[in-house]
Parts: structure tokens; sequence; C-alpha cells
């Protein structure tokens, strides 16, 4: 089958969108599909990984001018709605496929996969990884109060009409269809389980106490919590949070204000990445408690740090705390910094209890192997284009 994708973010960007869906490309390409993948322009030089995807002779880029990434919310609002304008020409120009795959939470493009799904006559699969539009509406990322109910219903319609919704949480597959969706399947995140380069070295003890934070740092991941934790821990304790944001200036501020030395960096890549982890006893996925919509998010990057056998601290609530609890590899929290204080105090005391015996490794070779993903995409497809077809 040829299958079109409409991603804001793709190879050789680094993204939870072009890390699911880079794997899934290369799965449904050896499984003998065809796709064309309609993505803006990267200035990022691809790795030798890399390159052997976007070579491989069943992908096509279809790529379009896109705005310099912006720090400020507004600003990443504007270049998502000018790159779905510049996207539309690019969405047109191969050869019509036999289905659409729109990625969201980029609002625009599941506008133009719809647009392009109708003009093209074709079905529309939307892959939603958050819990849109619910969302919108908690994060008041829409500044003008009635141009939010006005988007999250032109999300609602879309998404109603669509021929398959993919969900990548249970949760948000029930709440969905309890909103009147019918054509619903959840297709979970993960990571690519059958890579044997990935390995992270045990940190040998020296009397300090490790904490990680690798990721983004908005206003979603509710960091100042574990900051302000920070000041109730003993001297050895040691606080390093890497990564970008538009909430970032504000948590080093916050530092600042409480007297804390803690260790802000900018993000990282590749073996950095697994050098930070080395570096960690223990790391912190985070998500703000008073948005109702994370009851059924889980952090992309949790199947991550579980899949290396990293201990996990989460700050976290539904699906997330589940899967924490479930895999055997970290420790469910309450989004208080008094309780993390607690608990951080009580691990310095007993070290022990930060063992993991491979058990999240485990759980993701189970539950989290995105190749697994990629041939559920497949089979999922391929019933969506046969009943399109006998309608």
């Amino acid at each position: 089958m040829k299958v079109m994708l409409l991603t804001h973010s793709f190879t050789p960007e680094i993204s939870p969108p072009q890390r699911r869906w880079s794997i899934i490309v290369d799965e449904l390409g050896q499984l003998g599909h065809e796709i064309t993948v309609v993505t803006p322009k990267s200035n990022r030089i691809a790795t030798k990984r890399q390159r052997r995807l976007l070579d491989s002779p069943y992908v096509t880029l279809q790529h379009y001018p896109s705005m310099r990434r912006s720090k400020t919310m507004l600003g990443k609002v504007l270049k998502h709605g000018v790159d779905a304008v510049l996207s539309v020409p690019a969405a047109f120009r191969r050869q019509k496929p036999d289905v659409i795959v729109a990625t969201v939470p980029a609002i625009p493009t599941l506008i133009v996969g719809f647009v392009a799904s109708r003009l093209r006559r074709v079905p529309l699969v939307v892959d939603l990884r958050d819990a849109w539009p619910d969302l919108l509406s908690e994060s008041q990322v829409i500044k003008f109060r009635w141009v939010e109910p006005v988007i999250s219903k032109l999300i609602s319609f879309i998404v109603n009409r669509s021929d398959m919704l993919v969900t990548v949480t249970q949760g948000l597959a029930f709440k969905m269809q309890r909103n009147g969706m019918e054509n619903i399947a959840t297709i979970p995140n993960g990571v690519e389980t059958e890579r044997a380069d990935l390995e992270v070295s045990q940190r040998e003890s020296d009397g300090e106490f490790h904490i990680l934070y690798l990721g983004n740092i908005g206003r979603s991941q509710g960091l100042e919590t574990v900051i302000r934790a920070m000041k109730h821990v003993p001297e050895n304790v040691r606080l390093r949070i890497v990564g970008q944001g538009t909430e970032k200036a504000k948590l080093v501020r916050l530092a600042m204000d409480l007297g804390l030395d803690i260790d802000f960096q900018d993000p990282v890549y590749g073996q950095r990445v697994l050098e930070n982890y080395s570096w960690a006893d223990t790391c912190v996925v985070s998500l703000r408690p008073d948005w109702p919509s994370f009851n059924h998010t889980v952090p992309s990057k949790l199947y991550e740090l579980l899949y290396l056998n990293q201990h996990v601290t989460g700050l976290v609530r539904g699906e997330a705390a589940e899967i924490i609890r479930d895999s055997n590899a970290g420790v469910v929290i309450e989004q208080d910094a008094s309780a993390l204080s607690s608990y951080i105090n009580e691990v310095v005391a007993n070290p022990k209890i930060l063992q993991t015996n491979h058990s999240g490794t485990d759980w993701v070779r189970k539950h989290g192997s995105l190749r697994q993903a990629g041939r559920d995409y497949a089979k999922l497809l391929a019933t969506v284009i046969d009943a399109h077809a006998k309608r």
C-alpha cells in the first residue's frame, strides 16, 4: 500500500514524533509498503543510522520551507500555522496515496490532512499523541478566550470525521469513545527494542546522590515542584536539569531565589544523553498535577528510561503512574515538594531502594516495542483502506 504521512517533525530532526514515526515508517517499508513523508525541511545533519532510513527505496520525503524554531508558545503556534500553509502543495505533489496519516498535536497538520484526504478521496487516519482538544483549554496556550472554543470544535469536527483515530494510551481512547468517536485503536509509544548499541554504564558510589531531569522544560512538566523539594534535602544531593523550553528561565530564577545550586544544562543528543543517564541515580518524569488530561498521558521519555534500566522517580498520575508501578523500575511520588523531599531523604539513607534488576527493560520489550507498533500500524491501515474501498 501507498501511505502518506503528514508530520511537523521527522528524521533527521530529534523529537517525540520523529522517534515514533522513524521506526514505524522503517518497519512499514520493510514490510513492503511505500511511504511519502510530508515534513518541514531540516537543517540538521543526518547521522549514519538516519541516512539509512532517508536513503531507503521505500521512503520519499516531500519537504517544504519552514520557519525557525521559537522558544515562545506564541512563536510555536505561529510556526505550526505557517508550516501548515506551506505544506499544502507538498501534500498534493506525489501520486495519489491509499491512505493519509496526520500526526497531532500539530493542529494545522490535522487540518491539512483532512483537506488532502477529502480532495484526494482517500481515508484519513489521525495519530493523536496528546489529549487534544481538552489539553488545549487546560493549558490556556491561546490567550484569546473566544479562539480556544473555535479551535477545539474544529479539532473535534475533524477527528470525528476521520476514518480511524489512533491514540497512544487506552485512557485517551476510552475518553474519545465516550465523546462519540467510533473507530479507535491504541498503538502505544515506545522505543526500538532491537537496538543493541544503547547501553548505560552503572554509576559508582561516590557519596553523592544524583537526580536527573532530561527533556522539555515547559509548562506541562511542572518542574518547580522538583526545585522546591531541593530546599529540604542533604547537601550531597545534586539536581541536574538538561533541556530547553518556555519555562527554563523561570526555573533558573526560582533556583536563584531559593539559594539553590542546580545544574542547568542545554539540550544534548546521542551519546551525551547516555552519559547523563550514567551520571544519574534516578531520573525524574514529571507532569503537572492540575491538568486532568495528564491522567491519560504517558511521556515518551518514560519508555526510554525504563528500557535503559534507569530508576524512575515519577511525579505523574494515571497511566504513566501505572506503567512505573507495573514495571517495578521506579516509584510514584505525590506531586508535592514536601513528599518529594521526604522520599529523597529516604533514598539517600537507603540507596538499595533504587535497584531495578532490569525489570523496566523487560517490561518495555513486552509492551513498548516500536517495531511491533509498525507491524500493528500496517494491519490497521490495511483494514482502513479495505473499509473505505467498500463504501
